[in-house]
C-alpha cells in the first residue's frame, strides 16, 4: 500500500501538480542561518547523553539555541539512542551538527563509502530534527590517513563529497551539507598532507567539488602545540581559517566544528571569542571538548569529577543571544528504497521519472550472457548504485542487478544489509572479464561486512543469486547483450 502510495505522489510531481490536501508537507531548501538571530555559542560532545550538559553551557548567560557537535559511528546507528537525541535536542532548543564517522579498525578509521552515504541519509532522513536546517559534517580531518583507512587521497574525498550532495538532497532539500574540517598543522609525509595541498589535490580532481558543499567546517586549533598565543595570525594558529578561505576563493558560511587550548595562563575563549572570531559569516563555534578521559582529557572543559573547569568558565560567562532558526515542520515518514519517502525537488528531476516509469512498466530489460538471458533490474545513478540489493529478502529466479558505471575502473562493492548470497560478474566491452561465486552476506550484523573488488577493469556489475554461474555455466569470455 506505500508503494501505490508513493507512486500516487510520484504521478503527481510528473505532471507538476501538487496537493497539500492529503498533509503533504512541502519540502523546503536550507536557509542562511545568518539571516535570523543566531547563537553561536556551541561545545563538541562525544556522546548522546551528555546533552542537557551541553544545553546548560551553550544556552548559559542569556543564550538560546545554541550548537552541539557530535559525532555518529557507522556501528552506532542505534534508532531509539538517536531518535531520543534528537527530541532533546529539541526539547533543550539546542542545534545539532551530526559529523558521520566509520569506525576504527587496527588503529585506523575504515574508509567510508557511498554506501555508507546511503546508510547515513536514510537513517537521519527519519530523526526528528529540531530545525530546519540539517547540519551534517562528512567525517573528519581526511589529510591524516589515519582518518581514511591508512592513506591520504583528496580524490576520493573530493569524489565523496559530490556523491554526499546526489544522495543527501535527494532524500531532503533541508540537508545543510559540511565538508570535513582539516587538520592545518599537519605536514606532508607518508601519514598526512598540508590542508592547502590537499584542498588543491582535490580541486585538481573535482574542479568544483566545493558546489556540492553548503558550508566549510574548520579546525582552529592555536598551533603549533595547541598553547600557540590566542593572538597568533599564523596560518597554523585559531585564524587559519582564514588561510583555507584565501585559498580557495569562496566566502561559505563557517563552522568551527573543533578548537581548544592547552595553555592555562590567558583568558583563551574569552580573547578568542571577542576579539579573534568575528568575521560575520562564522554560524557556529563548538570547542572540543565537554567531557573527556584518556587521550582527550587534557581538553575537557569538565574535570574528571564533572566540575567546571576555567575555560568551561570562560565559556560559560561569555554574553549570548537568544537565536531563533527556522524550526523543522517537516512529517517524517520511514524511506522507500528507491523512491524519496515524500515529495522533495528531486521529483522533478529526470532520474525520478525514468525511475517512475521503470517501476509502472511490465516490461523489464534482458541481459544475454553466452547462451543464458534473464531479467535485469538498471542501477546507473549513484543513488540506485548505492542502494543496490541492500534490505531485499530475495532475487526471484533468472532475474539480477546490473550496476552500469559512467566510466571503466575497479568498482568496490559490499555485502553490507543483505541477507542472501550473491554471484558478481565483472562485465567489459561486451564480454565477461571477471566471476565471483558465492559471496555470502555477514553472519551477524555487526561484523564487518566482505569486500568485494575486481582485478580486470570493469564497465558494468552483474548482481545474481549465489548458484547462478555454476547452474548456467557461466564462464569468463562469455558474450554480453543488453536488450
Amino acid at each position: 500500500m506505500r508503494r501505490f502510495w508513493n507512486l500516487v505522489i510520484g504521478s503527481w510531481c510528473l505532471f507538476g501538480i501538487w496537493d497539500f490536501g492529503f498533509g503533504i508537507s512541502k519540502v523546503v531548501a536550507i536557509y542562511d542561518p545568518l539571516s535570523v538571530p543566531n547563537n553561536r555559542i556551541g561545545v563538541h560532545i562525544l556522546d548522546p547523553g551528555e546533552i542537557s550538559q551541553a544545553a546548560k553551557l551553550v544556552n548559559s548567560t542569556g543564550g538560546y539555541w545554541g550548537y552541539v557537535t557530535i559525532p555518529m559511528r557507522s556501528n552506532d546507528r542505534d534508532r531509539e539512542k538517536w531518535t531520543d537525541f534528537f527530541l532533546q535536542t529539541k526539547n533543550l532548543h539546542l542545534i545539532p551538527i551530526i559529523r558521520l564517522a566509520t569506525y576504527p579498525d587496527g588503529g585506523t578509521w575504515v574508509r567510508p563509502t557511498v554506501y555508507d552515504l546511503v546508510d547515513f541519509a536514510n537513517f537521519l532522513n527519519d530523526m526528528p530534527w529540531p530545525t530546519q536546517n540539517r547540519y551534517v559534517t562528512f567525517f573528519n580531518e581526511p589529510n591524516h590517513g589515519s582518518e581514511w583507512g591508512g592513506e591520504v587521497n583528496p580524490s576520493q574525498y573530493a569524489t565523496l563529497l559530490i556523491d554526499a550532495k546526489d544522495i543527501f538532497k535527494s532524500r531532503s532539500a533541508d540537508f545543510f551539507l559540511l565538508s570535513a574540517g582539516l587538520d592545518m598543522s599537519a605536514p606532508t609525509n607518508h601519514t598526512s598532507l598540508d590542508a592547502l595541498e590537499f584542498y588543491r589535490r582535490m580541486t585538481k580532481s573535482q574542479p568544483n567539488w566545493y558546489k556540492s558543499i553548503d558550508g566549510l567546517s574548520v579546525h582552529a586549533y592555536p598551533n603549533p602545540g595547541f598553547s600557540a598565543s590566542v593572538y597568533s595570525k599564523d596560518r597554523y594558529g585559531i585564524t587559519s581559517y582564514r588561510y583555507e578561505q584565501k585559498y580557495l576563493k569562496i566566502n561559505l558560511p563557517l563552522f568551527i566544528t573543533e578548537t581548544g587550548s592547552l595553555n592555562s595562563s590567558e583568558n583563551f575563549y574569552t580573547t578568542a571569542f571577542n576579539q579573534v572570531w568575528t568575521e560575520p559569516n562564522i554560524v557556529a563555534i563548538t570547542p572540543f571538548l565537554l567531557f573527556a578521559t584518556g587521550q582527550f582529557q587534557p581538553f575537557s572543559l569538565l574535570d574528571t569529577s564533572h566540575q567546571p573547569t576555567a575555560h568551561y568558565a570562560q565559556i560559560q560567562h561569555l554574553p549570548k543571544i537568544a537565536g531563533s532558526p527556522h524550526l523543522s515542520t517537516q512529517t517524517l515518514k520511514p524511506s522507500e528504497p528507491g523512491l524519496p519517502s515524500q515529495p522533495s525537488k528531486s521529483t522533478n528531476s529526470p532520474d525520478f521519472v525514468r525511475r517512475l516509469l521503470n517501476l509502472l512498466s511490465p516490461a523489464s530489460p534482458q541481459l544475454t550472457l553466452g547462451q543464458t538471458t534473464i531479467s535485469v533490474e538498471i542501477a546507473d545513478t549513484p543513488q540506485t548504485r548505492a542502494q543496490g540489493l541492500s534490505g531485499r529478502k530475495a532475487l526471484p529466479e533468472n532475474t539480477g542487478m546490473l550496476f552500469m558505471f559512467p566510466q571503466v575502473g575497479l568498482p568496490t562493492f559490499w555485502m553490507k544489509d543483505m541477507v542472501f548470497a550473491l554471484d558478481f560478474i565483472w562485465i567489459n566491452k561486451g564480454q565477461i572479464v571477471q566471476i565471483h561465486k558465492n559471496i555470502p552476506p555477514p553472519s551477524d550484523p555487526t561484523d564487518p561486512p566482505q569486500v568485494i573488488t575486481p582485478d580486470y577493469a570493469s564497465l558494468w556489475v552483474l548482481e545474481v543469486p549465489a548458484g547462478f554461474i555454476d547452474n548456467h555455466n557461466i564462464s569468463v569470455g562469455d558474450t554480453v547483450v543488453l536488450n
